[in-house]
């Protein structure tokens, strides 16, 4: 039987999707469903320079094994860097961009017609013959044998305080159009992870605006200069098996863990922390770039090797022991894989020092619009006033929701979910087969907990194309788990 793919998303995992499905024989027909470009998502679609990627070259690539692909195609493109280095993320976009017309001409190479369809995805639908019709949003259908779901995030969360402003001049629901505020401007940024870093660092550049970062935790990523693969683990199978996730102890040994990793390579090093959060961000945020500049953040080479273990653990555990470990560490994981480049760290400390820039001790009490902009009520009882306030508070993800009949897609909490299998194949809840549907990159965060990463992205596009490779028969074979995710 010949098999027709559809591709749900147009940004980087469904560019990956497509390079390891492209060689597959058997395939007569690629459709991508997306409506915009292919390769230019939320994460890499910037054009300006100073936005940098928070992973080095060495992971920031759309095949998860041998050396990275992107550092070869930077190489290609007389680009001098080296894999530790983070690059500009609108070369990430460009790389994404130039590998999709690649590997579309090896699929049509192959007698396999690709097709890119600019409209947005709406629901799928199980017909009687095995098979599934994408309904689009302008009403159109698209039929295939098989479906990548590689939808991305894309529409902004907006705080509570904020939503019944949505549409509003003075309130800029993504921090990406921040350049385009006036240069005078009292700002706000609603956040102070790496959306709020980027939209601080453009905000502050011209050296006139003033700009507030403000969240809950009023605290910022930890700092280090390079995200890579090492050589040689730093754990073992055994280690992580050890680990008893029910056990009282196992916050403790949990850490002792990480820390004998480091200490192998590091033998002075100490345990991270959490990180300081109110007056002592800033200070700390000085501190770690001074670190950083040192050499001395040993965490950072093991980070790597801790996300693929983590993707790969935690669907192991029980749901709600899972849910218990990541809610009680989430601080902790935010702040170091979330960590930003020393060059940003030292841009922002300099915008600090010359009072362009500073990170509220606490979140704001009140936040109200005004006539002349938005007003602050801070947990001290003081008051501020800011021209415009940008959102800088995260993506919501599309997801595949349970409905009658079909999968909707749509937001977080719109409905039940299907199930996500260790293959990455959905399950409803009324049917014991699972569909011929794959959910991959940062779709798939109800199976793996680290997923908005380009290398995760990566390996899911891997398991899947090892898959949808296989010759397809009325009986499909069991799926045998990797240890690469």
């Amino acid at each position: 039987m010949t098999k027709r793919i559809v591709i749900i998303g147009g940004g980087a995992t469904a560019v990956s999707a497509l390079a390891h499905v492209a060689g597959a024989p058997g395939i007569e027909r690629l459709t991508l469903v997306a409506p915009d470009r292919v390769g230019f998502g939320t994460a890499f679609g910037t054009t300006d320079p100073t936005l940098l990627c928070n992973t080095s070259v060495d992971v920031t690539s759309l095949l998860a094994e041998g050396q990275s692909d992107f550092l070869e195609y930077l190489a290609a493109h007389g680009h001098p860097v080296h894999r530790d280095d983070f690059v500009p993320r609108y070369l990430v976009g460009q790389y994404c961009r130039t590998r999709y017309g690649q590997y579309r001409d090896r699929a049509l190479a192959r007698g396999t017609k690709v097709t890119h369809i600019r409209e947005r995805a709406v629901a799928i639908h199980h017909l009687d013959d095995d098979t599934y019709r994408v309904e689009l949003a302008d009403g159109a259908t698209v039929t295939g044998t098989d479906v990548l779901f590689c939808a991305g995030p894309e529409e902004p969360r907006l705080p509570t305080e904020v939503s019944a402003h949505r549409g509003d001049p003075r309130l800029h629901e993504s921090p990406y159009p921040a350049s385009r505020l006036p240069q005078d401007a009292r700002v706000l940024v609603l956040g102070t992870k790496l959306s709020a870093i980027d939209a601080a660092l453009v905000l502050s550049r011209e050296g006139l605006r003033h700009t507030v970062l403000t969240s809950p935790s009023s605290t910022l990523p930890a700092v280090r200069t390079r995200l890579r693969r090492s050589a040689e683990p730093a754990l073992g199978p055994g280690d992580w098996a050890a680990l008893d996730p029910d056990s009282t102890s196992f916050d403790h040994s949990l850490t002792r863990m990480l820390v004998r990793a480091v200490r192998r390579s590091h033998p002075s090093a100490r345990a991270p922390r959490t990180g300081a959060g109110g007056p002592a961000v800033t200070p700390r945020l000085n501190e770690e770039a001074r670190l950083a500049e040192e050499g001395r953040i040993p965490w950072q080479d093991i980070v790597a090797e801790v996300i693929d273990a983590l993707n790969e653990q935690i669907p192991r555990w029980r749901p709600e022991v899972a849910a218990r470990v990541l809610t009680r560490h989430h601080a902790l994981m935010s702040r170091y894989i979330s960590a930003i480049p020393l060059r940003n760290a030292k841009l922002l400390v300099a915008h600090a020092a010359a009072g362009r820039l500073r990170v509220a001790p606490a979140y704001p009490e009140e936040l109200r619009r005004t006539d002349a902009g938005w007003r602050v009520r801070w947990a001290d009882g003081s008051g501020e006033s800011f021209d415009h306030v940008v959102v800088a508070a995260g993506y919501r993800a599309r997801r595949l929701i349970c409905a009658a009949g079909c999968l909707r897609i749509g937001h977080d909490g719109d409905g039940p979910h299907p199930e996500l299998l260790a293959d990455l194949r959905v399950r409803l809840p009324d049917r014991a087969d699972p569909e011929r549907i794959w959910v991959l990159g940062s779709a798939a965060g109800t199976r793996h907990p680290i997923v908005n990463y380009l290398r995760a992205a990566a390996q899911h596009a891997a398991v899947v194309g090892e898959q949808i490779a296989r010759p397809r028969t009325d009986e499909v074979a069991p799926y045998v788990e990797r240890t690469t995710l």
